[in-house]
């Protein structure tokens, strides 16, 4: 019986192969790397655009609400007392003639330098209408359900004879377990309290309100770019007066707001000026908002990008943003009407 020897691989041999497998690694190491970029990109641009789609709903929203202060607005009376010690101006006083404004003065301490804010004024519906108005002497009214009110609230009185502004003073429940809820505003009382002197008595509104008057609530808001208390990152926040800012959508960088004034409230807007320049706020008829959104890691391209920010910015020399980091930026653009200031 002959024996053949058995031999190994040549020096070639294994040089071939492990130049092989190096091909095939780098190979799904670069369909792979491609694969997790495309993702990457996928969940960045759908991050941008939820963003970019959420801030301006909320923007939006808050542009069409505000100025609303009842069906009449010629006839609104404040009976909060602005002589108490507890009045706050920018808690208290709501600004019918100029519902949308940027003043300096309303600049939240929060907002990040460079970016731009909006404050908002008006009235929301509360859900509740008055089925019976208290004597002409009498600031009470009975309404079906409480819908969340609670002593010390400010709340308002409407209908088309005009709108009352008050604080309650005390809530009571209709006796032997009935429905009706019975709320009193009583002069002198609470911070601030209540002052209907200018309504020729100690305790009532200026208008006989009848059975419908429905119950309303002021506010005053304020939407800008802050920097989240969750993330550390840039985030577009909503501030009320004597409340801590809130966190309404993350991944908003920027906000540029432009306002569109006409002298009167039937004509069109003639002129835009941005919300840092000499605006005639009692004659704001428009908004339009630029909003730069981000997402994505830092990582995500091999350089910054470069945009035109705002969108109504003079860009034919060229781009005039340039992104700080490697994330996926976007830039949203949008106008509104301000429904209430136009009637």
């Amino acid at each position: 019986m002959t024996f053949q020897r058995q031999s190994g691989l040549s020096i070639v041999e294994l040089m071939v192969a492990l130049v092989l497998a190096t091909l095939l690694t780098v190979g799904l190491f670069q369909i792979f790397n491609s694969n997790n970029l495309s993702f990457r990109i996928t969940e960045a641009t759908a991050r941008t655009q939820e963003y970019g789609r959420i801030a301006s709903e909320i923007l939006g929203r808050e542009i069409r609400g505000a100025g609303y202060f009842g069906c009449n607005i010629e006839n609104v009376v404040n009976n909060l007392d602005d002589t108490d010690e507890a009045f706050d101006a920018d808690a208290h006083e709501f600004d019918i003639d100029a519902p949308i404004s940027s003043r300096n003065a309303d600049r939240p301490a929060g907002a990040v330098a460079g970016t731009h804010f909006i404050r908002f004024s008006g009235m929301e519906n509360n859900g509740n209408e008055i089925s019976t108005v208290g004597p002409e002497t009498s600031a009470s009214i009975e309404v079906d359900e409480r819908g969340g009110l609670q002593v010390d609230d400010i709340i308002a009185i409407s209908d088309c004879t005009g709108t009352d502004i008050f604080q309650i003073s005390n809530i009571q429940q209709g006796g032997g377990g009935g429905a009706e809820i019975t709320l009193v505003a009583n002069s002198g009382e609470d911070d601030p309290g209540n002052d209907f002197t200018d309504n020729g008595c100690t305790n009532c509104f200026s208008n006989n309100y009848g059975t419908g008057a429905q119950i309303l609530r002021p506010y005053n808001r304020t939407l800008y770019v802050g920097t989240s208390n969750v993330t550390g990152e840039r985030a577009l926040m909503r501030l009320v007066p004597n409340q801590a800012p809130v966190e309404l959508v993350e991944g908003v960088f920027d906000m540029r707001g432009r306002m569109g004034t006409s002298n009167t409230a039937n004509n069109p807007v003639n002129n835009w000026t941005e919300s840092t320049g000499a605006v005639n706020w009692n004659n704001v008829r428009a908004v339009e908002v630029s909003l730069l959104v981000r997402g994505g890691d830092n990582n995500l391209f091999d350089g910054a990008q470069s945009l035109c920010f705002p969108r109504w910015a003079d860009c034919d020399g060229g781009p005039n943003f340039e992104a700080p980091d490697n994330r996926l930026y976007r830039v949203y653009n949008f106008t509104m009407n301000v429904r209430n200031a136009s009637r």
